[in-house]
């Protein structure tokens, strides 16, 4: 089986290929078990999964900044669910999705399995699918997205495996828990205005339905331009501690669902000191709102919550660390 970054230039090569010979504009995907095929037509590129005519699929069509989702009738007896750029200034993104797609579906051999996974990881990458051409984060997701990494290298040198922790950052799949082992859930929130103020963006990310703990874990960092602690400089450190393992690349699928983009690195100079960090037990005292506290009619909400106010809710870093290990 291809690496990522081998299947990554297959697609690629196969897309232009298809392009010049302007023959076949379809090419089923090369070792593929199930139906995946590339297709090219005049300036637009794409991928796609045949299945059977009447097959229910979890994915609704929908043209989006950057792509489009449609299903397409390939003859009486199949159709095709077509993922397909619609912006060619998002070209190395799309082909890094497709990838991602293709690697997940391409050993399976059953179609209900076959194209469940393909429609879940499409829906997957919606947000980024969202996104506005050469969009980069905000401030906001930039210090978040640091924070999370800082998270994944600090659960990493306690000697927690490599393979639990990728899988366990849900934050790059738009989760309401940042991070779930089994059954403790983990919110991180970070900040660069030294104020311990933590905005709750629903009222599911504190809940506790479903989990025996629930806690959030909080950095503040000192802004500063010109520094080395860049947010490109800590996705290199994550990705030297992955180095050698196979979970480098769900790390970088992980990553790249979060909007960030190595091309866009130049936008990133900004670079952040810690200065703070604490572990908080999400109890029945601690502050938050949850389904079950609001009436029927609010569909959600979102709060800040004063943490310079929760103190007898902090609990050790050695506990907290026991506590995910023990999950």
């Amino acid at each position: 089986m291809m690496t990522r970054a081998e299947l990554i230039k297959y697609i690629e090569c196969t897309w232009e290929q298809l392009k010049e010979d302007q023959v076949s504009t379809m090419l089923r995907v090369e070792g593929s078990t199930a139906p995946l095929f590339l297709h090219a037509r005049e300036q637009s590129v794409g991928f796609l999964l045949t299945v059977d005519a009447d097959r229910e699929l979890d994915i609704k069509p929908k043209k989006y900044a950057n792509v489009s989702i449609h299903i397409e009738k390939l003859s009486s007896e199949t159709k095709g669910v077509v993922v397909s750029l619609t912006n060619q200034r998002f070209f190395d993104t799309f082909s890094k999705i497709a990838a991602d797609v293709i690697s997940c579906v391409q050993t399976l051999n059953k179609e209900p399995e076959y194209t469940s996974i393909y429609c879940l990881r499409v829906n997957s990458w919606r947000n980024i699918f969202s996104r506005g051409p050469m969009q980069i984060l905000t401030q906001d997701e930039q210090v978040g997205l640091y924070g999370e990494l800082e998270f994944i290298q600090a659960l990493i040198n306690e000697g927690i495996p490599t393979s639990e922790v990728i899988d366990a950052w849900k934050g790059a799949d738009a989760e309401d828990k940042d991070f779930q082992f089994h059954n403790v859930g983990i919110e991180v929130k970070s900040s660069h205005k030294q104020d311990k103020l933590v905005k709750i963006s629903n009222i599911r990310q504190l809940d506790p339905t479903g989990f025996d703990a629930v806690y959030l874990y909080y950095y503040s960092f000192a802004k500063a331009n010109g520094g080395s602690n860049t947010l490109p400089a800590q996705i290199d450190s994550v990705r030297s501690m992955l180095v050698g393992s196979p979970y480098l690349e769900e790390f970088e699928s992980k990553l790249l669902n979060t909007g960030y983009n190595d091309t866009d690195k130049e936008n990133y100079k900004a670079s952040y000191t810690q200065t703070y960090e604490e572990a908080y037990h999400v109890n029945v005292q601690f502050p938050k709102i949850t389904k079950s506290m609001v009436m029927e009619a609010v569909l959600d909400a979102s709060y800040v919550i004063d943490l310079n106010v929760c103190d007898d809710l902090v609990i050790s870093y050695n506990l907290f660390m026991d506590k995910i290990k023990q999950a």
